[in-house]
């Protein structure tokens, strides 16, 4: 599997906070193309595409709704769909936080890449149902 940025960020030059790639290190480039594309899919919900029925989250309502009990959910969730739809990662492990004011569920999530080592997102969940990661650290040490 290549480093660098994915197809996507290849295509437009851009990550999706606007940032150009090449201004980044191609290790710098993966971590900050794997963070997008989990945002992307932590903000789909499931069956809004006709062709990847299981793509993104179920409806995060009633995740919410049954707060604090349901985020053991939420992270197998997380687990299962991001390690099925991003390629790059080898393991995700997710420590539940306390919410941040104002937000709904917070975790760090630890992403183990294939090859390039790895990269640790602050996650949070907006009570409008978005999802914002924050990269936190990433470790270039190679497995």
């Amino acid at each position: 599997m290549r480093t660098g940025p994915g197809l996507f960020e290849r295509i437009t030059g851009h990550f999706a906070d606007g940032s150009t790639v090449n201004d980044f290190t191609p290790q710098e480039q993966t971590f900050l193309s794997v963070r997008d594309n989990i945002e992307r899919i932590l903000n789909s919900r499931r069956r809004s595409l006709a062709h990847l029925s299981d793509f993104g989250l179920d409806d995060l309502s009633e995740i919410y709704r049954h707060l604090p009990s349901s985020t053991h959910r939420l992270r197998n969730a997380i687990e299962s769909t991001l390690l099925k739809y991003e390629p790059r990662l080898k393991a995700v492990e997710i420590e539940v936080h306390a919410p941040e004011p104002g937000m709904m569920v917070s975790f760090t999530m630890a992403c183990h890449l294939h090859q390039e080592g790895l990269v640790r997102f602050d996650t949070v969940f907006t009570p409008d149902g978005k999802t914002r990661l924050k990269m936190l650290q990433a470790a270039l040490d190679r497995y």
